[in-house]
């Protein structure tokens, strides 16, 4: 789950790292309000989950209520990216004497979390890490032995900060780590952080994301539903209903459900090889009920792009005729416009496969995954369906 700005900015406070005066609001009269609290000047940031929000006008600075105003209209409401800008933050303006970018986040080749620290932060670290690489210090973090203050100075050091920064920097290091793993997180990000010219460290920016797998457990999260969303996220439904479930390409066009997650890693390489396009991963996992697999049905139909499903299943744990059970539940329900094909076999396959023939729904009994995926795409065909795929003949 990402975090807005001031969402990871009230993890960081709670974990002991600095952060500026803030208020989020939704209107200007709001926004003036806080900023008479605060002081001008102040910073006045879009609150979205994507990046790069200064380059795109996300991020402006007001030195008075009219200059405010006029920034808080022009700001709320409008699209940047693929996002509505809903909120914003309101923030004390920071005297910026030196800049740097911390973060911890989640490395894949090896398993581990990695430690990022660099003596130059803000926007263009990105520059930073192409052009000077060795500025950049990367450091594998133990989960079950957190580096000590001494040994995250010399890493500090290594990167190129200087005293009198240093030891504030260091603090703040430490405390990030020590949140990263309070709070479960895949990504724990400051950039940059900030010594104003009294020489006082601040988190100037948060950016963060918890694993999905972890937030039954974070309650500290529970509050971050956000309203301005709709109402349930296909990912929030999809936790509900106790199955894996990640968007994948916008353009997708190919909607998955799979009986395992190797399974379903394996079902995209073939979507892909026919021309194709994923538009999500979904693993129904163990116990796939008739509710389970009607709810997991109705995530995918409502991911967008979707023209047509296939389900790929083997009734080991999971039982064919409640799989199909739940496939037709939704079929009888919402009679959806996409093209719904499935292959399954193993436990009660027979009575499955008659379920699901007498509703006239495409199956695979004997076939391969892409014997699957070919006769999805050739349904998907004949019903007009604008898909990529290429059908052989």
């Amino acid at each position: 789950m990402k975090l807005y700005e001031f969402e990871g900015k009230s993890l960081f406070r709670k974990a002991g790292i600095p952060v500026p005066e803030a208020a989020v609001v939704a209107d200007s009269q709001s926004a003036i309000q806080s900023a008479a609290n605060l002081g001008f000047p102040v910073a006045v940031k879009s609150q979205v989950l994507s990046g790069g929000r200064g380059k795109r006008g996300g991020i402006r600075f007001a030195h008075d209520a009219d200059q405010l105003e006029s920034h808080v209209d022009a700001m709320l409401g409008r699209d940047l990216g693929e996002e509505k800008v809903t909120c914003l933050l309101i923030e004390k303006c920071l005297a910026v004497a030196e800049e740097f970018y911390l973060g911890v986040t989640f490395e894949p080749q090896t398993a581990m979390p990695l430690m990022i620290l660099s003596a130059q932060g803000g926007v263009d670290i990105e520059t930073v890490a192409r052009s000077t690489p060795d500025r950049i210090i990367k450091v594998p973090l133990d989960p079950l032995q957190k580096p000590e203050t001494d040994k995250i100075k010399t890493l500090a050091a290594q990167a190129g900060i200087t005293d009198p920064a240093l030891p504030q920097v260091a603090g703040i290091m430490k405390k990030l780590v020590e949140a990263y793993f309070r709070f479960d997180a895949v990504t724990a990000e400051i950039n940059p952080l900030v010594i104003d010219d009294r020489g006082t460290a601040w988190a100037a920016d948060a950016k963060m994301e918890i694993d999905d797998s972890a937030l039954y457990r974070q309650t500290e999260i529970f509050a971050f539903e956000r309203p301005e969303e709709t109402r349930q996220t296909l990912e929030s439904e999809a936790r509900a209903a106790g199955v894996s479930y990640v968007r994948l390409r916008e353009n997708g066009n190919i909607g998955l459900i799979a009986g395992g997650a190797g399974v379903g890693m394996a079902t995209m390489d073939t979507v892909y090889h026919y021309g194709g396009i994923p538009a999500n991963f979904l693993d129904l996992g163990g116990i796939a009920t008739p509710e389970k697999t009607a709810a997991a049905l109705k995530i995918v139909l409502k991911t967008p792009g979707v023209e047509g499903v296939f389900l790929n299943a083997f009734g080991g744990i999971n039982n064919c005729l409640e799989m199909a059970q739940g496939v037709v539940r939704v079929v009888e329900e919402l009679n959806p416009p996409q093209t719904i094909t499935v292959k399954m076999r193993g436990h009660s396959q027979d009575e499955g496969w008659a379920l699901l023939e007498e509703k006239n729904i495409p199956i695979v009994k004997y076939g391969t995954t892409g014997d699957g995926i070919a006769l999805l795409l050739e349904e998907m065909k004949k019903k007009g369906a604008t898909t990529s795929g290429h059908i052989d003949s």
